[in-house]
């Protein structure tokens, strides 16, 4: 079963799938909130997330995906896309899922970029959290950097625009609005940097361990938090940067199959 629904402030609609079981209550008292990767991430991995979520939500527990305010169904336009504003959808969302799936507790899982403000907004938090990244990119300058690059590669190298000098509107990035003080917040965030409450415990799912996801799980470990990393069949990891793939989607099966089998406890961590 999956619900839509629309849910938020007056004036800052969030659009919202909540997958579950229609014959039975909920099995578990954790529900699991699924945050999308930005941009154009975020339409590539849609149909990855709904199988994982779906997934779960046949399980037994609660699951929701939704759109960040100006993306997808959400309200707003792109370019009121904001890190203030994505903080304030994490906490708006975590309580309609607690409220709907009638559970206790929140599970987060983020993909790619939705790490950094997933962990901007768990950063504030009192009590531990648990947290799943999946393949996160953890320094926002490297991420704003890759974004502008990408940009670069679909204007000029991809062969996207033949015998045409296509030049981008100001303020435009990978075919969405995105403001300055958007980028220049995400470019100020360093994972490794955002503290988590002591107790909490991340698990990482990734193709390949690197410097970056090496530093920020020593310095999350030197805060008291538990860090644990699962790695993916490296065979079918994505070519996310892939200039003449950039438009296709991304539905790596054996990963989402590896996922949705640990976050239902079906294989252990």
């Amino acid at each position: 079963m999956s619900a839509p629904f629309f849910f938020g402030a007056p004036g800052r609609n969030l659009f919202g799938l909540l997958h579950g079981r229609e014959d039975a209550n909920p099995e578990s008292n954790q529900a699991l909130l699924l945050c999308a990767p930005l941009l154009q991430d975020g339409i590539r991995s849609h149909r990855a997330l709904w199988s994982l979520a779906q997934t779960v939500g046949q399980y037994g527990i609660p699951a929701l995906t939704f759109d960040w305010y100006g993306t997808g169904d959400s309200g707003g336009q792109d370019i009121e896309l904001s890190l203030p504003g994505m903080l304030d959808d994490l906490e708006r969302a975590s309580t309609e899922l607690l409220h709907r799936g009638e559970v206790d507790s929140v599970q987060f899982l983020a993909l790619r970029s939705a790490a950094l403000p997933l962990l901007a907004a768990l950063e504030r938090r009192v009590d531990p959290v648990e947290v799943v990244l999946w393949d996160p990119q953890l320094v926002g300058a490297t991420l704003v950097a890759s974004w502008r690059g990408q940009h670069r590669q679909q204007l000029h190298g991809s062969g996207r625009y033949v015998n045409v000098t296509h030049e981008s509107d100001e303020g435009e990035l990978l075919g969405f609005g995105a403001t300055d003080a958007l980028l220049d917040a995400l470019s100020a965030l360093d994972a490794a940097h955002l503290k988590l409450p002591r107790g909490s415990r991340v698990r990482m799912a990734v193709w390949e361990m690197d410097e970056e996801l090496d530093r920020f799980a020593r310095e999350q470990r030197a805060g008291g938090v538990s860090v644990e990393a699962v790695l993916l069949d490296e065979g079918e990891r994505p070519e996310w940067n892939v200039p003449s793939r950039f438009g296709g989607q991304v539905f790596p099966r054996r990963a989402v199959a590896q996922l949705a089998q640990r976050m239902t406890a079906q294989v252990p961590w």
